[in-house]
């Protein structure tokens, strides 16, 4: 594969909408360091809370983390496909909330160099110094959201996980991202180094893996948790019934309708 900022850019943008920010571009509203203070965040947390109809509050916190957890996704994306560390720094990186409680991210490559596609231990070492200044951040900002909406913070780590562990299967058997062997060597080393039962990783998390029987990929990891967004309402409508295909409130069978309803079964 071709590796340039074009192809991450637009890459990031479609998938994980993070863009690279540009001199002359205006900046999003907020900056990620606001998540982190005591009252900083109140106002995010707040119109978050709103679009989804003012919900429990847990429900809110829970939610934020699962939205949360795309901006990781998209820069350890951008690690394993591109060799690029994108910056994650609190006072760098800003963000908007767009619908839904949902969010869109700027952010800029890190001035660093490009990760080691020819060493694995000098990438696994790069990789782990990356992930563990990002669990870090987010460390402080599951505490700073968890003391305002009263939301599990081993229950945000739990869904950060899942959704970190889902798009590595689902980037594992898309031969359309990868396109050559030897990045998919690079991205499977990458998965194994991130789920290290290293000091301090609180995304290193046994899973339950499933598989649909008629579905071909159609692997992935059940959460631990449930998300919670079951509970939403939206102007004035009762709660939606629904449940996430992953959600572990559902029964094998269950699942299987809403996956066969999915993909047309």
């Amino acid at each position: 594969m071709m590796i340039n900022k074009a192809t991450t850019t637009s890459y990031l943008l479609q998938n994980f909408c993070i863009s690279l920010r540009e001199p002359e571009d205006l900046p999003y509203p907020y900056a990620i360091e606001e998540l982190m203070g005591k009252t900083s965040h109140l106002p995010i947390i707040d119109l978050q809370s709103s679009q989804l109809g003012n919900p429990e509050w847990s429900v809110v916190g829970t939610l934020f983390a699962k939205r949360y957890s795309v901006f990781s996704m998209g820069l350890f994306s951008a690690a394993s496909l591109f060799d690029y560390q994108l910056a994650s720094s609190p006072g760098i990186v800003r963000f908007r909330v767009t619908h839904a409680a949902a969010m869109e991210y700027q952010t800029q490559l890190a001035v660093s160099n490009l990760l080691s596609t020819v060493d694995l231990e000098q990438r696994r070492e790069q990789l782990i110094a990356y992930a563990k200044h990002l669990l870090q951040q987010l460390e402080q900002i599951f505490q700073s959201v968890s003391a305002h909406t009263g939301a599990s913070i081993p229950v945000m780590w739990s869904l950060t996980s899942n959704n970190l562990q889902n798009m590595y299967a689902r980037l594992i058997v898309n031969r359309s991202a990868w396109q050559t062997e030897e990045r998919l060597r690079l991205i499977m080393a990458d998965h194994a180094a991130l789920f290290e039962p290293w000091s301090g990783n609180k995304i290193a998390m046994k899973l339950k893996p499933f598989q649909h029987p008629q579905v071909q990929g159609g692997f992935f990891y059940l959460r631990r948790h449930c998300c919670l967004a079951y509970k939403i309402k939206y102007a004035g409508m009762p709660a939606q019934e629904d449940y996430c295909s992953t959600c572990p409130k559902l029964s094998q069978s269950e699942r299987l309708v809403i996956l066969s309803q999915e993909s047309g079964l």
